[in-house]
């Protein structure tokens, strides 16, 4: 079994991780994770901060996430992006 491709199998929001990058629905980059939003010990995941640029963090909830695959994090359309 081949592991080259692992990244673009969906994984578990347990494994994101700061600087990871954060796409748009159509998957252009447009920031990169700065902290998790969760209770990990009751295993409930509420949403992540990014950043863009040198801009503030920017909230958004897990709802707005369409996919999580190894250092990516992709949103739905529609979802609130701020550049």
């Amino acid at each position: 079994m081949s592991h080259e491709h692992d990244e673009d199998h969906p994984v578990s929001w347990l494994l994101i991780r700061f600087g990871w990058k954060v796409l748009d629905a159509n998957g252009e980059q447009i920031g990169r994770i700065f902290s998790v939003k969760a209770e990990r010990s009751r295993d409930i995941f509420n949403g992540f901060t990014y950043v863009a640029g040198f801009s503030l963090p920017h909230y958004l909830p897990a709802e707005d996430i369409a996919e999580i695959r190894r250092g990516v994090v992709q949103l739905k359309p529609g979802a609130p992006v701020h550049g």
